[in-house]
């Protein structure tokens, strides 16, 4: 079947209808493709599961209490040396601005016409302007008697002003919940307030809370497709042209890989326009490096093996053909291996990991197919013109570099032993960054600049209620409300608690309770349990349940950790059955998983030591190990598939142990472009302002790079060395002799 694809895809006259088919496809999807980050949702609470407890909170509020789910925006005001009385009359215009108002009323509904579902607006110093029965007062009593109008705050509210007297906060609150909605109001604000760009000395502001942060986030996320694409096409080109210094043969696999990309992001904008999945801009960033790196892997392999073969056929066609058939089974067992691994993340509970799975999954599929049909298409209409200067003439000689590769195989051969124990310890000491403990990425360590959010929590960290940016929910039941109030309000690690609405039947009731720490710290992460458990005692057996920004990040992570301890291992088995299918062996498979699992723990330990000691940021998102696990693995298996598939190719002409060596003097300068070209591509996230991203790519790169120049060129070929024929047991290969004919496979 494979033969008879390959026939057609680079036939004399079916190669145009192959080539006109994903051109039309490609350019007719391509419009969908920029439409696909601005259907992307980024807020953690969208991703996680249905049990978590943080869920049934938002579940709750969202169903059962009359505002439904709020969202805060923060207005941060600061003067360095104290604000001003001019200063206090600014700041309750503003407020009366925001509010739609000419003068407060408390009782009033807000009545704003530039912000979205404003439901309350609360000045620092005199407490709310409008809305103030959307505070809700534990008995539905008037404004006055809730604290609101005129003096302050309402109790059990969180300090508004500093002590010294520079800084106040104003708590602007609407229930939009909708990302477009919420930056159409943090806009509105920022256009309202003083600058936070004011020069030194002058009042200064900065709008913050959940939703400054959505904002901010939904901005950086906007521009990431575009920027990664612009800079890893930019840097896949340089690397071409340095490799094969061929404009033409450079431009093919990009050429193939954006067409693929293109129907890939149209199907999946489609899938999530039909409701299918959510989608973070995150897993969209991935499918690009992704395509785009494993992409051009996969057409490398056929254009090196196409250079081969137009060297010992005259005829282009007979000579793509073959190329293409000849790879096709390492290049399905590598793409498959991708696929099978990234399918298996939709065994996740946590929503964003499992909806990874299948957009990245469907982007690889498409891309092996383009690479199988698109690609020889494309090589069999260029001829060997796709090579030029350096055009490979039927009957000429390969050029001698591959002598690199046979010297090094020699030298590995004489000498199995010593290269496996250095290779093998010069990983293990990498992974010894393994045993020092990472703390988790807060919110302002996310962003590699710094937005206006990040300063206004900042300031509110340093001379507020650090905890005031996401303040903390708790919804209990009516009886015991009173009750846990309290033992919140007393808890550690809280600042100030206080019940702030009930349940539309009466049966529940909302308490909002801010942190002392950064609502995005390990500190407040870890107060989150502690909390739970107060909060349940106090309870008494009846509903109490915690919620809110930190406990959501709270249940992201223990997310995450119980989905590593699933799909580790099932990927581990997935890819292992690949390889088994593949080589009809099981030893081989075996050391083969070995090898790239120790890859992956060197990649983590030493990015680890490098993050902490050199870029001074030991922190880490809790998702890297697993995402890092899953690329490397299965990215890294892709190079073994390529070397090993050509060992036993070449295992069939001679001894094992001769095979190794011409298996990696034939693909060695592929294997090395490849690796090269993916590190490269990963490379590309280092360049976009989010952190998480940054420390991904750079795992992973010097995962694969390790994997290019390490596991792939010494410890693989020292292994296979030392286990000879035994490296396809329980099958049996038999020779044909040097120069001769593949023999007929016999099995044990």
């Amino acid at each position: 079947m494979l033969g008879a694809i390959s026939r057609f895809a680079s036939g004399r006259r079916t190669k145009w209808f192959v080539l006109a088919a994903w051109v039309i496809v490609g350019l007719g999807l391509g419009q969908f493709q920029p439409r696909l980050q601005e259907s992307t949702t980024n807020e953690n609470e969208a991703f996680l599961p249905d049990g978590a407890e943080s869920t049934e909170v938002n579940d709750l509020i969202s169903d059962r209490f009359p505002d439904g789910r709020e969202v805060d925006a923060l207005i941060v005001y600061n003067r360095e040396g104290g604000l001003t009385e001019a200063d206090r009359r600014r700041i309750s215009e503003d407020a009366l601005a925001i509010a739609g108002l000419s003068r407060p009323d408390p009782a009033a509904p807000c009545a704003s016409s530039e912000l979205t579902d404003l439901l309350t607006v609360i000045d620092p110093f005199t407490g709310p302007v409008c809305g103030a029965g959307n505070l809700g007062a534990p008995d539905e009593a008037a404004p006055d008697e809730a604290g609101a109008g005129g003096e302050g705050p309402p109790e059990g509210a969180a300090l508004s002003v500093s002590e010294d007297g520079t800084t106040a906060a104003m708590l602007v609150r609407t229930n939009s919940e909708a990302s477009e909605d919420i930056q159409d109001n943090v806009v509105a604000l920022r256009e309202l307030v003083p600058s936070s760009d004011a020069p030194a000395g002058e009042l200064r502001a900065y709008v913050t809370g959940v939703a400054g942060i959505v904002n901010d986030s939904v901005e950086v996320f906007q521009s990431v497709d575009l920027t990664l694409l612009l800079v890893t096409v930019t840097l896949i080109l340089v690397l071409l042209l340095l490799i094969y210094r061929s404009p033409v043969v450079a431009l093919v696999p990009l050429i193939v890989v954006a067409i693929a990309y293109c129907i890939a992001a149209a199907a999946v904008y489609g899938l999530i326009e039909a409701g299918a999945i959510e989608v973070s801009g995150q897993t969209t960033a991935l499918l690009i490096i992704l395509m785009f790196g494993a992409g051009t892997d996969y057409c490398l392999l056929i254009v090196a093996r196409f250079r081969e073969e137009l060297r010992q056929r005259e005829d282009v066609h007979d000579a793509m053909a073959h190329a293409t058939e000849r790879t096709a089974p390492a290049i399905l067992s590598a793409g498959g291996t991708v696929v099978a691994a990234m399918l298996v993340l939709m065994l996740a509970d946590m929503r964003s990991t499992a909806s990874m799975g299948p957009v990245l999954g469907l982007g690889v599929a498409i891309m092996v197919a383009a690479g199988l049909t698109l690609l020889p298409a494309l090589l069999a209409c260029l001829g060997r013109r796709a090579f030029w200067p350096a055009v490979p003439r039927f009957g000429s000689e390969a050029q001698s570099v591959s002598g690199i590769w046979r010297r090094i195989g020699h030298f590995v051969h004489d000498r199995p032993v010593v290269t496996l124990a250095l290779s093998v310890a010069v990983l293990a000491v990498g992974a010894l960054g393994n045993l020092q403990e990472r703390g988790i990425l807060d919110f302002g360590e996310g962003f590699r600049n710094d937005p206006e959010s990040v300063q206004g929590q900042r300031l509110v960290e340093r001379e507020l209620a650090a905890g005031q940016t996401a303040p903390t929910t708790v919804v209990a039941a009516a009886p015991v409300a009173e009750r846990v109030a309290a033992v919140v309000a007393e808890h550690e690690g809280v600042e100030a608690a206080g019940i702030s609405g009930r349940s539309e039947d009466g049966e529940l009731a909302r308490i909002d309770a801010t942190l002392a720490y950064d609502p995005f710290s390990d500190e407040a992460s870890e107060t989150i349990p502690k909390l739970r458990a107060a909060v349940g005692e106090a309870a008494g057996g009846e509903l109490a349940l915690v919620g809110g920004l930190t406990a959501e990040n709270y249940d992201t992570e223990k997310t995450l950790d119980a989905d590593a301890r699933v799909i580790v291992p099932l990927v581990l088995a997935v890819i292992f059955l690949i390889l088994c299918a593949l080589l009809r062996a099981v030893v081989a498979p075996l050391y083969l998983i070995a090898t790239v699992v120790l890859s992956f723990a060197f990649a983590i330990g030493a990015s680890t030591l490098i993050f902490t000691e050199v870029f001074n940021q030991p922190d880490s998102d809790p998702s890297l190990a697993t995402f890092a696990f899953i690329f490397l693995v299965a990215l890294g298996v892709d190079y073994n598939i390529f070397l090993i598939s050509r060992i036993r190719e070449e295992a069939h002409r001679r001894e094992t142990k001769d095979a190794v060596i011409v298996g990696l003097e034939r693909t060695g300068g592929v294997i090395t472009s490849a690796g090269l070209i993916l590190a490269g591509t990963f490379c590309a996230l280092m360049t976009l302002p989010l952190e998480v991203l940054f420390q991904i790519g750079f795992t992973i790169a010097l995962g694969l790079i390790v994997d290019t120049f390490l596991v792939r060129t010494i410890l693989v070929p020292s292994v296979a060395f030392l286990l000879g024929e035994r490296n396809w047991w329980p099958s049996r290969i038999s020779h044909a002799g040097a120069g001769g004919e593949p023999a007929p496979r016999t099995a044990d």
